[in-house]
């Protein structure tokens, strides 16, 4: 076999294999990432759930809705957050890549993040959904899922 051939078999070859790593890092990197943490607190005579959502990818992240599940005795049950709460915060504002907002939720009449039966903080999951339906979610926690 030529060597020429060959040297151009393997030139084509590290060329498509850098192609190929190239289109993955772009695909990878327009993706949309959202970090949530969340701790939930006493402040004087009532618990609250405070959540700090960063931009964590390199596109802007408009929110649209931000659900609270509730497990009791197993099961998961969606707690709905006062949307004006935080529709001040979100309305037509995006999270720039890099930028993060942090919201603070109280107990409620209909709902309250402390089991006075079991004497510590019930099992909470947070998810945020954009307006496309994409849904960024935690992992259930009790007192917080700081990492």
């Amino acid at each position: 076999m030529d060597y020429k051939l060959l040297i151009s078999i393997l030139a084509l070859t590290i060329s498509l294999v850098s192609l190929s790593w190239n289109i993955y890092n772009k695909i990878r990197s327009e993706k949309k990432k959202l970090l949530i943490h969340s701790y939930k607190s006493k402040h004087k005579d009532n618990f609250q759930c405070v959540i700090t959502l960063t931009n964590i990818g390199n596109k802007p992240i408009f929110i649209r809705r931000i659900e609270l599940h509730e497990k009791i005795k197993g099961e998961s049950f969606n707690r709905h957050l006062d949307f004006d709460e935080y529709r001040e915060e979100f309305k037509n504002k995006p999270i720039n890549p890099e930028n993060w907002r942090t919201l603070i939720f109280k107990d409620t009449k209909y709902f309250g993040f402390y089991d006075n039966e079991l004497k510590k903080f019930k099992k909470t999951k947070i998810t945020v959904v954009d307006p496309k339906g994409k849904k960024y979610t935690t992992k259930w926690f009790g007192q917080n899922n700081l990492r």
